[in-house]
């Protein structure tokens, strides 16, 4: 396994660790520096506490739900977490922070397009157990562009892709039956997976190349994350070819996309989301009150998990770079 360079280990407020490997998955984590500023939850630990998310009211829409936060502190729903039932299960099209006490109308990505269940308008959706893998959510991102709207038909085309590549049936067109079908082997990947104290993200890397950064401020909310996005980790991984890591490009691809050009796309919660890209790296977050709350962030080449590099396009930018 390939030692991280000193000069790679260090971005200025977050350090690389060891990875920890399965088959053809390495999960590197990542830890932070700084304190914790803004106390938030994250979306399922703010369930168990009473918020929700729900159909909009009257009139629904395969692009958009209401996720409503009765607790005490603002909570954070995760670009890729997926949420179950209602008229149909959807992805989280983008990080949001919802102030406590607030209701906020947020963009969704359909992953389930068989079914629409006007009978199930009234149903608050459920957490799944996983969040959409990173190639999913890595087409999401660049199909979204600097309008942060996903394509809906290029995502759907890629879920009943994904369902015949794993030898599925699914009456509905359910990622979700995809997960439910591969689930043990899956769960053979990620239980090498464990949170340590103070990680705050994950370098996510399948047949020894980066697939995703996964980044949020707060240790103990990445806790209540990482068991879901682990699972879309390891479906990515599924039948990859078993490559070994390299800590010197994970810690590259770790710095290229904290140190990315960004630049404002707005956000229905609090803070200030922003869009990222330079020739490496494409991807997203927030930043509230000057600190970096959240961001996920995908190699900008396109491409199954496995397949050689390909080499990104450099994204044309607006002249402000950040917010």
């Amino acid at each position: 396994m390939n030692a991280i360079p000193e000069s790679l280990r260090c971005e200025a407020q977050h350090t690389l660790g060891e990875p920890q490997v399965a088959g053809a998955l390495a999960v590197y984590p990542v830890f932070g520096r700084a304190q914790p500023r803004l106390a938030y939850r994250g979306f399922a630990q703010a369930v168990e506490l009473g918020a929700l998310a729900k159909e909009r009211e009257g009139r629904a829409s395969v692009r958009a739900l209401v996720v409503e936060n009765p607790t005490d502190r603002p909570l954070l729903v995760y670009e890729g977490e997926e949420v179950l039932g209602a008229q149909q299960n959807r992805t989280f099209a983008a990080s949001v922070l919802v102030a406590a006490g607030e209701a906020v109308e947020l963009d969704v990505t359909c992953v389930e397009q068989g079914r629409w269940d006007s009978r199930r308008h009234g149903e608050h959706m459920r957490p799944s157990r996983q969040a959409a893998d990173p190639s999913l959510r890595r087409l999401g991102r660049a199909s979204a562009g600097a309008a942060g709207s996903a394509d809906q038909a290029q995502v759907w085309s890629a879920v009943a892709c994904s369902i015949v590549d794993h030898g599925v049936a699914s009456p509905s067109a359910a990622m979700s039956d995809v997960f439910d079908r591969r689930r043990g082997d899956i769960d053979s990947l990620v239980r090498v997976v464990k949170h340590l104290d103070g990680q705050v993200g994950a370098v996510a890397a399948v047949a020894g190349r980066p697939v995703v950064l996964d980044l949020v401020s707060r240790a103990e909310v990445f806790a209540c994350l990482l068991p879901r996005l682990a699972q879309g980790y390891a479906l990515d991984a599924l039948g990859a070819p078993d490559r070994k890591p390299d800590g010197a490009e994970a810690a590259a691809f770790l710095h290229a996309a904290l140190d990315a050009p960004r630049w404002e796309i707005g956000t229905p919660g609090m803070g200030r989301g922003f869009a990222l890209g330079s020739p490496a790296v494409i991807g997203s977050g927030l930043e509230h009150d000057g600190e970096l709350i959240q961001v996920c962030a995908f190699p900008a080449g396109a491409g199954r998990p496995g397949a050689p590099a390909e080499r990104g396009a450099p994204i044309v930018r607006p002249s402000r770079r950040r917010p």
